[in-house]
């Protein structure tokens, strides 16, 4: 053990490196060194087994990360407060005491008679001490003035990244007089040379020795505030700049939730937008910013954690274990889910499989996609809108652009300058609903290149090559699209892709596509305004009505089909509905902690229906849509479903559910306007035939006039030569057109490619 005397001494070049001063100090005649002696005590005690420093090797490491309510167990029930008073000196005391243990073991692990105790110096590195697990955590909407020069800890979604720069902390300075050096630090990062050289005193210019100086990594990320559905609606997302440096650089990319334990710092506005000069500092207005002390992934926190159940709360729990006990829990949920859209049973089934996802599983290549892609298309007026902002609603971690409003960078990725003219990431709306949902309204009306989607929906990647910036960003989420067809009304006797005008290779990867069609009904339109009346009437006359039973149908026999089960128990779920905190709470559960796997008898009924479906296709002349493509999605909804009710196993019943679903989409999207089944009408194949034999008829005229030239008559003149039956022929040169077969090159002007 060192003597008092000894500690002032050793400790002086330390103290400056935390304090970033080149002031002589005597630390034997200030108020520091009985703390620091104190605090190596306590911390002494927590380096033997079963202490929260017991794994750490002091004499290796220049980190060490301690849990808040373990720093402040030790120093009584009022450490936090003082913490939140003189955190920043709480912080650099800690890390010398933690300097002197390293000092003690490095002596006891010297040889005594080698090198004497006295001389052997300490060493100038510092560790650092990284607080995290601060509580109570702060909204980023409230970080304003009270809160300036406080100890936060916030948690956000990083939607900007720049660049890694060098920020000089030290640096001596020579003087031309003299050619003496000054050293001089830069506590806050700005560049501060010395009034006068420390030898000679002369204010002569002081000239920085570049080489001297020494550096620590440094970079800026912006974080906005994670979803709250508490917040009013149309409020812009608040957002806040965090400054990360030496080992906190490169510990997030956009798209992470991460929580951020740090400082409030205010700085001038003027130099903040990068002005600077008298006129800049004159200026009164100040942004608010942080400077972290602990980046934490909220994923990884979750992982370290899993056995506490820190996100959820007894009551949340409790609430949790009621509904997953219930009977019928999937039909409960259903009714529960968007209930101001009249039936729609199978849809809103759909729609609750691709929040719950399947189950995650990695192989050699990676990780293979558990998350389900969702589109509704069909006529306006159906609700599709308002079952798109329901599902961004119930889900813990969802995003809700308009597909009208969307560019390719707002819904991927891109490149922004900063301040400084250095390129940073931004994230777009799939890499901020990773491990989400992202829901598109108007996705047919998006005016951006489809392809950009593509390696989303199946990779669940975003790739990036710009500014000499290459980089892979992760969008695992769940795409729940929406989409008119382009005509305005649906017409049964063209296919989905040629409704939509969108390519196949986009329309495969949907999991589900419901096609919602309104059909005149005069039984359901009477059951639909009664609907819409009943939403309107008060509470009051709502149980009377419920009571008179006069809205509740048949009820469904055994061994009847999903559909005719959610239609019959309707009236009776939908009395008493989950509420939406409860339903957000049981998805959060059920993708975090449920992860079943198909039992023996499910995989065999699964391969059958898929076999099943794969040989009806085959039956069609027009191609086959039914790929591999159909059998993963039934394993993925499958496991959902066996999600819903919190089983870790997939059931026979499980597997009846989704293939009911699937098939009742395979049944909307392939039924033409005869109600009959044709298998090639998903990927746009259904005029194939029809688009190879006219334009093998026109090749041959264009050799017969030898021109390649046609005019609009004179297409319509080689259709009706071949009787060639279209619904409408504009409409026909356009998928042409499309497709490259022919070019218009004027007015009125067609060239055939040959």
């Amino acid at each position: 053990m060192l003597t008092e005397a000894e500690w002032a001494e050793a400790l002086v070049p330390l103290y400056k490196e935390y304090y970033l001063t080149e002031d002589d100090v005597d630390l034997a005649k200030s108020d520091l060194l009985a703390p620091l002696l104190q605090f190596q005590a306590l911390l002494r005690d927590c380096r033997q087994p079963g202490g929260f420093l017991a794994h750490y090797d002091l004499t290796e490491v220049t980190v060490v990360t301690v849990a808040a309510k373990n720093l402040f167990g030790l120093f009584g029930d009022d450490a936090q407060e003082c913490f939140a008073v003189g955190y920043d000196h709480y912080l650099r005391s800690l890390g010398l005491a933690l300097c002197m243990l390293r000092h003690e073991e490095d002596l006891a692990a010297s040889e005594y008679d080698a090198v004497p105790r006295g001389k052997l110096e300490m060493r100038r590195e510092k560790i650092l001490i990284r607080l995290v697990g601060l509580e109570p955590e702060t909204q980023i909407g409230e970080l304003k003035a009270a809160a300036v020069d406080t100890f936060v800890s916030v948690t956000g979604t990083v939607i900007r990244v720049n660049a890694i720069k060098p920020l000089v902390v030290w640096c001596e300075f020579l003087c031309e007089k003299c050619e003496g050096a000054t050293p001089r630090y830069f506590p806050d990062g700005n560049f501060d040379p010395p009034p006068a050289c420390s030898c000679c005193k002369s204010k002569s210019a002081l000239v920085p020795h570049r080489s001297s100086a020494r550096t620590v990594d440094f970079q800026k990320i912006k974080l906005q505030e994670v979803d709250n559905c508490d917040a009013a609606a149309g409020r812009i997302p608040r957002m806040v700049e965090v400054e990360l440096a030496e080992d906190l650089v490169d510990s997030c990319v956009p798209g992470s939730v991460v929580t951020v334990c740090g400082a409030v710092r205010a700085m001038n506005s003027e130099v903040h937008g990068g002005r600077f000069g008298k006129a800049a500092q004159s200026s009164s207005l100040y942004v608010l910013y942080l400077v972290a002390n602990s980046v934490v992934s909220v994923a990884q926190a979750e992982a370290s954690s899993a056995q506490e159940n820190v996100e959820f709360s007894p009551e949340d729990l409790d609430g949790i274990y009621r509904l997953a006990h219930q009977d019928r829990v999937f039909d409960r949920l259903v009714h529960s889910f968007c209930p101001g859209i009249f039936r729609n049973e199978l849809v809103k089934a759909g729609l609750l499989l691709a929040l719950f996802g399947g189950a995650k599983r990695k192989d050699e290549t990676g990780f293979t996609r558990s998350d389900s892609h969702v589109l509704l298309v069909g006529d306006p007026g159906l609700g599709k809108s308002q079952m798109l902002r329901a599902v961004s609603m119930v889900t813990p971690r969802g995003i809700y652009v308009g597909g009208n409003t969307t560019t390719t960078t707002g819904l991927t990725v891109t490149m922004v300058k900063d301040s400084s003219g250095d390129y940073a990431l931004e994230a777009g709306a799939l890499v901020l609903a990773d491990q989400g949902v992202c829901c598109i309204d108007e996705f047919d009306k998006m005016g951006i290149d489809y392809q950009a989607l593509l390696e989303a929906m199946e990779q669940q990647s975003i790739s990036i090559a710009k500014a000499g910036i290459v980089c892979n960003l992760n969008a695992r989420t769940s795409v729940i699209a929406a989409a008119n067809p382009s005509g305005g009304h649906y017409n049964r006797s063209r296919s989905v892709s040629e409704n939509l005008k969108m390519k196949a290779a986009l329309l495969s990867r949907f999991d589900l596509i419901f096609v919602l069609l309104d059909r005149p009904d005069s039984s359901r339109d009477q059951l639909l305004s009664e609907h819409v009346m009943h939403n309107h009437l008060s509470t009051k006359q709502k149980r009377q009505r419920i009571e008179n039973g006069s809205q509740r149908p048949a009820a469904a026999s055994q061994g009847s089909s999903l559909k005719q089960r959610l239609e019959a128990n309707w009236a009776e779920l939908q009395e008493a509905p989950i509420s939406l905190y409860l339903i957000r709470r049981y998805i959060a559960y059920a993708r975090k902690y449920i992860h079943p796997q198909l039992s023996p008898a499910a995989q065999r009924f699964l391969q059958d229906k898929y076999l099943q479906m794969r040989a009806d296709a085959e039956t069609s002349a027009d191609g086959i849509p039914i790929t591999m493509r159909q059998l993963e999605s039934l394993i993925r909804l499958a496991q959902a479903r066996a999600k819903i009710e919190l089983a870790d196993v997939v059931s026979v019943e499980h597997a009846h559910d989704v293939v009911e679903i699937m098939q009742e989409c395979l049944l909307d999207t392939y039924t033409t306007e005869d109600g009959d089944l044709d298998f090639g009408r998903s990927g746009g194949l259904s005029l194939a035939k029809k688009v190879k034999a006219f334009m093998a008829r026109l090749k041959k005229a264009a050799i017969t006039r030898n021109s390649t030239k046609f005019s609009m008559d004179e297409l319509l003149e080689v259709a009706n030569s071949m009787a060639l039956q279209v619904d409408d022929f504009r409409d026909f040169v356009d998928i042409l057109r499309n497709e490259c077969y022919v070019l218009k090159q004027g007015p009125n002007v067609y060239k055939v490619q040959l």
